[in-house]
């Protein structure tokens, strides 16, 4: 019977792929493969890296507490974010953006030279839209002088990948790594690990084979499977209490459907930006509903 794979793309996976040290040379592979030939006049290549903080505390009491999915450094002090979104919300990009800025400016310590600060990527996967009207899945955002076109400033750069829009359906088709993730990403769960294509894959690339298999439940410990069943339950959950607090809410109005739903995503503890993109509102008006609570 072929082995039934996990969806990459959901969060609890995702993070164990990518996110801990028992799979840190998957991610350094990720971010070579994905950023160093677009990037290497700024950025060298990655050896190892050492997973940092998550959670990003505000800089004042009230400013924004960011949550990020994965964030790690290489040996060379050059920091990285890394986001997976399975469905793009208003403002993602925005955000995206104020995370790593966020994470440039914190590098700064007393005493610091401000030479010693290092570039900061991010790389963010959306399993939706972006930019529409573009046919492209990659697009790569830098800062550029208008009137030199030059790059100066190589501290900040942006990758976002449109899973939306690649469209390559076979393992046979990919022709360049980059192509090998975007694939790994939309289509693992469909993979036959005991095909021909497969096969030629992992002798080419022998990484995909740790990825792929990291995917099989069967080979996760009971603490890791434990943690995996809380985080699927607290997802139906969360969908449960948002469907039934939506059809109360038909009755008494969009707003108060609104207010409803944001309270009892609060409650949960979940981040601003989480409860916007349930509730299918701005981060704005989450802040304004809890503001009333």
């Amino acid at each position: 019977m072929p082995i039934q794979l996990l969806d990459p793309k959901s969060d609890f996976v995702f993070k164990k792929i990518f996110g801990t040290a028992k799979h840190s040379n998957v991610l350094v592979s990720f971010l070579n493969d994905l950023l160093y030939e677009k990037h290497k006049e700024c950025m060298g290549k990655i050896m190892e890296v050492t997973y940092v903080q998550t959670i990003q505390t505000p800089d004042s009491v009230s400013g924004k507490e960011m949550v990020l999915d994965i964030a790690c450094t290489d040996s060379k002090g050059q920091q990285y974010v890394i986001e997976m979104q399975l469905s793009r919300f208003s403002g993602f990009e925005r955000r995206a953006l104020a995370y790593l800025t966020r994470v440039h400016s914190r590098q700064l310590k007393g005493g610091m030279d401000y030479d010693n600060i290092q570039p900061v990527f991010l790389l963010a996967i959306v399993n939706d839209e972006l930019f529409k009207g573009h046919p492209y899945y990659r697009y790569d955002h830098k800062l550029v002088c208008d009137q030199t076109g030059g790059h100066h400033i190589k501290d900040i750069h942006l990758t976002f990948f449109d899973l939306s829009k690649f469209k390559k359906t076979k393992l046979s088709e990919l022709a360049t790594k980059e192509e090998q993730w975007m694939y790994f990403l939309k289509y693992a769960p469909g993979v036959d690990l005991e095909s021909e294509d497969y096969k030629t894959l992992i002798k080419n690339s022998p990484i995909f084979r740790e990825a792929f298999l990291a995917l099989d439940e069967t080979s996760w410990t009971n603490e890791e499977r434990e943690l995996r069943e809380r985080a699927v339950i607290n997802k139906i959950d969360t969908n449960a209490v948002i469907k039934y607090n939506r059809a109360e809410g038909k009755a008494e109005g969009k707003a108060e459907r609104d207010r409803v739903v944001v309270a009892n995503m609060h409650k949960k503890g979940l981040p601003k930006e989480t409860i916007a993109e349930i509730a299918e509102i701005t981060v704005e008006e989450v802040e304004e509903i809890l503001a009333t609570l």
